[in-house]
């Protein structure tokens, strides 16, 4: 998707890097964001020189950052692996999943030294913790633990451990937690920076091979949207866990081609991220699940659930996000 791609002023990443005369923390976002923006453009087709050779502040007993030999002979053929297919964009290559998230820290870093308020910042903040979490899993799903000489799994890992970053300065942002807050901020920069390093050292343990631990994003209440609860069967929660994406199946009574009215079962809402889930202690006892919903969704969900007489969740499978015409369903039709 197109909004996952932060675009990075050429001008900016060519431009002498800034001599340091701020604070150390400061000064460590700073060069967190410049490695990120430098990471960017060693990924680019364009491959200009002075990317290649870069003057540095940032980097202690060198004056020049080069881009290692043995990536610049890698990116040609990570432009022209064709890696994912997106409804919306077509055919990426393997450089435009790396770059994705790689462009959303360097947003980052570029925008949290200037956040005076925190909680002020909430919405562009959560709309950069969704685009990460996206991009990450487009890497994970595309498979790409080879990329970069085998550093590809060792660098999801630290994607991995990103994404948790990305949860919980999002929650300082929202509890207001300034102190919190920076916290959270220095350690997305250390990783960032980390990830950068990576490219200069020899693979680490684990290249070439997915990552031992994967972080499951928090499924939350975003801003402008609902959480809303609704009672289920047992058997139904038993198997539903958060951040599972459902379809919610209503079945009520309708008048539909005579003047008789029949039980039919309609698709009322679709691709709807699962929050929260409470589990019964068996398949006979109710369970609630808690669903994301826009303000319209709510309404729908909450109707379904007075004039409806079942509410079925339909787990879709990892990644499918498609909405699809639905017709209404009922045994007349079926039998006809």
């Amino acid at each position: 998707m197109k909004y996952l791609l932060l675009t990075i002023a050429a001008a900016a990443v060519l431009a002498a890097p800034a001599a340091f005369a701020a604070a150390p923390a400061e000064q460590a976002l700073a060069c967190a964001a410049e490695d990120m923006q430098v990471f960017y453009y060693y990924l680019d087709a364009s491959q200009d020189p002075k990317v290649r050779s870069r003057a540095t502040a940032c980097h202690a007993g060198k004056a020049a950052l080069i881009m290692p030999d043995w990536l610049q002979s890698a990116v040609p053929g990570m432009l022209a692996r064709k890696v994912w297919k997106d409804p919306e964009e077509g055919e990426l290559s393997e450089a435009l999943l790396w770059q994705t998230p790689v462009s959303i820290l360097y947003e980052f870093l570029s925008k949290a030294p200037k956040t005076q308020d925190p909680q002020a910042e909430m919405a562009g903040y959560e709309d950069m913790r969704i685009r990460f979490m996206m991009s990450v899993d487009r890497v994970t799903k595309a498979g790409l633990e080879s990329s970069f000489g085998g550093r590809g799994g060792p660098m999801l890992g630290g994607l991995n451990n990103l994404m948790r970053d990305f949860d919980e300065v999002t929650e300082a942002a929202s509890d207001a937690s300034r102190v919190k807050f920076g916290r959270k901020t220095a350690d997305i920069a250390r990783r960032s920076r980390d990830l950068f390093a990576q490219l200069f050292e020899a693979p680490r343990k684990g290249a070439g091979k997915k990552p031992g631990d994967k972080y499951s994003p928090e499924a939350r209440v975003l801003p402008g949207y609902r959480g809303v609860s609704l009672p289920v069967s047992g058997a139904q929660a038993l198997y539903l866990v958060r951040g599972d994406r459902v379809d919610m199946l209503v079945t009520f009574e309708a008048m539909m081609n005579t003047d008789i009215k029949e039980k039919v079962t309609a698709t009322i809402l679709q691709n709807v991220l699962v929050t929260g889930v409470h589990k019964p202690a068996s398949a006979a006892a109710p369970g609630v699940v808690q669903l994301l919903c826009n303000p319209n969704e709510a309404q729908y969900a909450a109707l379904s659930l007075v004039q409806g007489s079942n509410i079925v969740l339909v787990r879709r499978a990892p990644g499918d996000f498609e909405l699809r015409p639905m017709e209404i369903a009922s045994f007349r039709k079926l039998i006809k």
